[in-house]
């Protein structure tokens, strides 16, 4: 793939999507990665060394994500799965899972890639997630100064303790995790393999509006969730004026009469 491409995890982030990849016929037996590109029509062409399907523009819509990667100038990929009648299927988890809902923070730090999951299921009660959310989020991961393991830290906030996890000694290793309800509470799933030799969440992080109305419990005040335009004109609101006029007015009579 080329370097400037953006592989979405599909496993791992919960139920798993499959997008009809239409026009698209296969005698694969086994998943492999494609890549997207948009088309005119508003839809997503699927492409290996050529184009081999599209998505519709409506499917397309529910990912509004997979245009923040565009805006980005990365290219997404993701997972193709034949089917048995063979035609092929795309691989996404749920609109707004494909990317992380904070950004890395600043300067040099390493991504660990998806390896099974490490669930912590005693999580702070004042953890800045609705406890009902389903999100994919950033965490940092640093030497326990109290003791053996590795904190994990969402933003400043310490979320757990994990074991036999291996983190850079100098910089800041990040890992991707999800957050998800269950029956009996929640759980935060933290994905700590291998570190990865490229990641390209810094150039999604530079592409991504900011809002001074998020939450600053996570790395920046960045969701990508989030697109607010403070510099849109907003309308003069007349009727607190008119109301507080009445009201006055409704005074100054009574006191006059009371006179």
């Amino acid at each position: 793939m080329p370097s400037s491409t953006y592989l979405i995890p599909h496993r791992g982030l919960g139920a798993v999507q499959a997008l009809p990849i239409y026009g698209a016929q296969t005698k694969e037996n086994q998943e492999f990665t494609v890549t997207l590109a948009p088309r005119e029509d508003g839809g997503l062409e699927v492409r290996t060394d050529s184009p081999i399907g599209h998505i519709t523009s409506a499917d397309r819509a529910e990912y509004p994500e997979i245009d923040l990667l565009f805006r980005a100038g990365l290219t997404p990929a993701a997972t193709a799965a034949p089917q048995p009648d063979g035609s092929l299927s795309l691989l996404l988890p749920r609109p707004g899972l494909c990317l992380p809902a904070n950004n890395p923070p600043a300067g040099p730090w390493t991504m660990l890639g998806y390896a099974p999951p490490i669930n912590i299921t005693d999580l702070p009660a004042d953890l800045d997630i609705p406890a009902q959310a389903r999100m994919h989020v950033l965490v940092t991961l640093s030497p326990s100064t109290t003791g053996s393991g590795v904190d994990a830290y969402l933003g400043p906030q310490w979320v757990g303790r994990l074991e036999g996890v291996d983190v850079a000694k100098q910089g800041t290793t990040l890992a991707h995790a999800y957050h998800a309800p269950r029956s009996t509470g929640r759980v935060l799933s933290i994905y700590a393999g291998a570190p990865l030799p490229d990641s390209k969440e810094a150039s999604l992080a530079d592409a991504t509006p900011t809002s001074p109305a998020a939450t600053e419990t996570f790395e920046t005040t960045s969701f990508r969730a989030v697109n607010v335009d403070d510099s849109a004109p907003r309308r003069q609101q007349w009727w607190p004026t008119l109301i507080a006029l009445l009201v006055i007015t409704a005074l100054i009579t009574v006191l006059i009469f009371i006179l």
